[in-house]
């Protein structure tokens, strides 16, 4: 029965990492305070998303997965065994946030660290890997792991853009070290480009990074369709950098046009999704205009490809989404797709003009910038 399900990681230490509020407006001459407003990477996000998990009943019909602590030699699969010291020391001490930088390594100013935040992301990345564990055992035939802190922006010595650690890279490694995997597919569809995981496996055809981002936004100079890996990792790194307001259809388009082929052609023995749900129409930190529905539809092309080239073999890690609100909403319709079930949760604002739109825009900038990548992509795979 168990190979059947759906596993599921999350673990109240996850919530340890807190990355705290903003309250000060600074001016060219002086500051003043207002309120307290929430860190935009926010543990009350990821506390609503499994209490929306655990009230739909969601939960209640995948089979637990504990987390546990990665070890130091498996986080040092990717970073530096300094920046692992250095990230413990700086959480230690209670330092609130970059700018910082030693000998070791460098945390930005976009990134802080509370005196928990080294136990949640040492449990996040033994989530992940546990969560691998079980799908490659056949304990379950998917997984979705609700982690925190966020992890694709980690780079082997800096942590950066919310991420202490890479998850996705530890679990990528730790599925080859552990099963010998020759191929593993990364999507990482979280809007912001995957520069940590991009570079861990930048020259590495072992593992195929597929990244769908908006265009021009963070990181700065990141993901451009001409970063396709280096040495023999040449053609393995596909960025599908995307316009503003893509959309439902222009995402479903990008996963048909792109994904799906490079997908079949490459058939992974594992999938690993970096799933942030950051490109929605409501999230303050971008504007690709995805909505429930659309990031159910992706998720099921996933599921699809899954069971096409790797025996349904598909793990899920939560990364970036930043509306407190709609998060819960996306997230359950990807658990959903995994889960193959439909539990008539009504979307947040069902009867919106707006949200209509975000289901049907598939603008002309969009189709030309799908276009582009399948030329452009064409060099290594047939499109």
């Amino acid at each position: 029965m168990s190979r059947d399900r759906t596993g599921f990681v999350f673990d109240e230490r996850f919530l340890e990492h807190d990355a705290g509020v903003a309250t000060t407006v600074t001016m060219r001459a002086g500051s003043f305070e207002l309120s307290p407003e929430p860190h935009p990477s926010s543990v009350f996000i990821t506390r609503r998303t499994k209490e929306f998990l655990d009230g739909s009943g969601l939960a209640s019909l995948m089979l637990p997965i504990a987390a546990r602590e990665a070890t130091e030699d498996e986080i040092a699969t990717y970073h530096t065994r300094d920046y692992i010291a250095g990230i413990r020391a700086f959480a230690e001490a209670g330092l609130a946030s970059g700018p910082f930088k030693a000998p070791w390594g460098e945390i930005d100013e976009e990134t802080p660290l509370s005196p928990g935040s080294l136990t949640a992301a040492l449990y996040a990345a033994g989530g992940a890997m546990n969560a691998v564990r079980a799908v490659m055992e056949g304990q379950v035939r998917n997984a979705f792991a609700l982690l925190r802190p966020p992890d694709h922006h980690a780079m082997s010595n800096k942590a950066m853009g919310f991420c202490i650690f890479n998850n996705t890279a530890i679990a990528a490694h730790y599925a080859r070290n552990t099963y010998g995997l020759e191929r593993i597919m990364v999507v990482d569809w979280d809007v912001h480009h995957g520069n940590g995981t991009q570079d861990a496996f930048y020259g590495d055809p072992g593992v195929l990074f597929l990244s769908l981002h908006q265009q021009d936004w963070y990181p700065k100079l990141a993901g451009e369709l001409d970063q396709v890996g280096h040495g023999a990792g040449i053609g393995y790194t596909v960025n599908i950098p995307l316009p503003a307001g893509t959309g439902d259809r222009g995402y479903r388009a990008a996963f048909e046009q792109l994904v799906l082929p490079i997908g079949l052609q490459y058939r992974p023995q594992l999938i690993i999704v970096t799933a942030g749900q950051d490109a929605s129409w409501l999230d303050p930190l971008a504007q690709m205009m995805m909505t429930m529905d659309g990031f159910r539809q992706i998720a099921q092309c996933m599921v699809g490809l899954a069971e096409e080239v790797c025996d349904g073999r598909i793990v899920v890690l939560q990364a970036g989404g930043y509306s407190p609100a709609y998060v819960p909403y996306c997230t359950a319709a990807i658990v959903e797709a995994l889960v193959g079930v439909d539990l008539g949760i009504v979307d947040l604002y069902d009867t919106a003009p707006e949200l209509k739109r975000c289901q049907e825009i598939f603008s002309q900038e969009t189709r030309e910038a799908l276009r582009a990548a399948r030329v452009w992509h064409q060099s290594w795979w047939k499109l």
